[in-house]
């Protein structure tokens, strides 16, 4: 791949649409925005090959983050057109949950043998296709079967699209890579509660779907455009397979922030609920203080991936486990300054350990980048099923014993996983600094040259 970054900053060429939006400064708003995107266009095309490639993938995750929170944000307009009640449009999002949750590991099988890019490719194809289909109908098997359908594909994307990121900028700076990469899920989701509510309660419960289809399609059409060239040898070891399913050391790491997914589940769950009726706040307040866990992810996840590139992975996941743990306990306080920071920390906390966490299989012996995303996609899909169990366990226990004990009792059960990240003593955060090692592990990732 050819060298473009010190060429494209002393090219005329590059700057020439700067310089023509700087001259049109007085034009009219639809004509200035119309250029701006043609500045984007250009400058999108002008990247180098790897980079262009790493922002088409960090593109596409903010638009797929839409895909969660899509059908939260339609939930009032689709209540007042269907009348179902809040009980049955949670059935939305479990289906989609169990799609996603139950479809991990298949999706990391198929990652190993046919290539990261391709099941990228194929996921964003899924959540494209099944978004637009979301917005047809608002019949409830109808919906309950395309939500699945939905969170399937999304099994399919998440994993792998991580992987090929972590690629681009390299085994030093693949902790960054996958922090920006959850970073901008946090983006995506806080663009959507922001955005798509008011949408559907003024245009039509639909909205939020069709435009969250449509991201995604550009999103698509991107990636194929930058994935172009790239070759990935498929592979059919089922014994690779089997022992990334069953290693040890995969699994302490699984377990090891187990405890911080259920917490983020569960927290998100219930902070509007809790803070209107414990701490009598309006349904505005409440809906921003539940946004500060979006908030903090978008700042924890870049550094914590940050912080792991140059500190012990696990060490750093270890910490932020503990630290959320913190968070969630500190909310039993019932303060509202404290439920402003504790949500924002919180957020940040457990980026931070998932990002760190996430890391760490594509540097594990044995599994290396071409089984990451089957060990990337177990941990999800313990975390995401285990964080949908949680929350109605968690409920439970607020009816009988209250919110004050509902929290310390969870902060304590995150602490309780976060030891398991240790519990084999060998560490994987050195295994593959060799340039040797690199070599074997990568996935051939070139962009053909332009």
């Amino acid at each position: 791949m050819r060298i473009w970054f010190c060429t494209i900053q002393k090219s005329r060429s590059f700057h020439k649409p700067f310089n023509a939006f700087k001259a049109s400064a007085k034009s009219t708003p639809s004509a200035t925005l119309i250029r701006l995107f043609t500045v984007f266009i250009v400058s999108v095309i002008k990247f180098p090959g790897s980079r262009k490639l790493f922002l088409s993938v960090i593109f596409a995750r903010v638009a797929y983050a839409m895909v969660w929170f899509d059908m939260a944000a339609a939930f009032p307009a689709i209540q007042l057109s269907s009348h179902y009640s809040l009980t049955a449009l949670g059935a939305f999002t479990t289906a989609f949950l169990l799609g996603s949750g139950i479809f991990q590991v298949p999706a990391g099988v198929f990652s190993a043998r046919y290539g990261a890019t391709r099941s990228t490719l194929i996921g964003l194809f899924l959540v494209t296709l099944f978004s637009f289909a979301s917005s047809f109908s608002y019949g409830y098997a109808y919906q309950l079967l395309v939500r699945f359908a939905t969170g399937l594909g999304a099994a399919f994307f998440f994993a792998p699209a991580m992987v090929v990121a972590s690629n681009l900028l390299g085994g030093k700076r693949s902790g960054l890579a996958i922090g920006l990469y959850n970073a901008a899920f946090n983006l995506g989701g806080g663009l959507a509660l922001f955005v798509f509510t008011p949408l559907a309660a003024y245009l039509s419960w639909n909205a939020p779907f069709l435009m969250t289809g449509t991201l995604l399609l550009l999103a698509l059409v991107f990636c194929v455009y930058t994935f172009r060239g790239i070759k990935e040898d498929s592979s059919k070891s089922e014994s690779k397979v089997r022992q990334t399913l069953s290693s040890l050391q995969i699994w302490s790491i699984t377990l090891g922030v187990f405890g911080v997914s259920v917490a983020y589940y569960v927290v998100s769950q219930y902070m509007v609920e809790y803070t209107e009726r414990e701490l009598y706040l309006s349904p505005e307040l409440s809906g921003a203080i539940s946004s500060m866990i979006l908030l903090g992810g978008l700042f924890g996840a870049p550094l914590g991936g940050y912080l792991s590139d140059r500190i012990s992975r696990k060490r750093v996941a270890l910490v932020s486990s503990i630290l959320t743990s913190f968070c969630v306990a500190l909310l039993s306080l019932k303060t509202i300054a404290l439920t402003w920071a504790s949500c924002f920390l919180l957020g940040a906390f457990d980026a931070a350990a998932y990002t760190s966490a996430y890391a760490i299989p594509a540097e594990t012996q044995n599994i290396g980048r071409r089984y990451a995303p089957l060990a990337i996609g177990l941990m999800n899909s313990v975390g995401i099923l285990g964080g949908s169990l949680a929350s109605p366990v968690f409920a439970s226990f607020v009816v009988k014993h209250g919110y004050s004990l509902s929290w310390l009792l969870l902060g304590l059960v995150t602490t309780l996983f976060a030891p398991l990240l240790y519990l084999r003593l060998q560490s994987t955060d050195k295994v593959s600094t060799t340039p040797k090692t690199l070599v074997k592990m990568a996935v051939c990732l070139k962009p053909c040259e332009t």
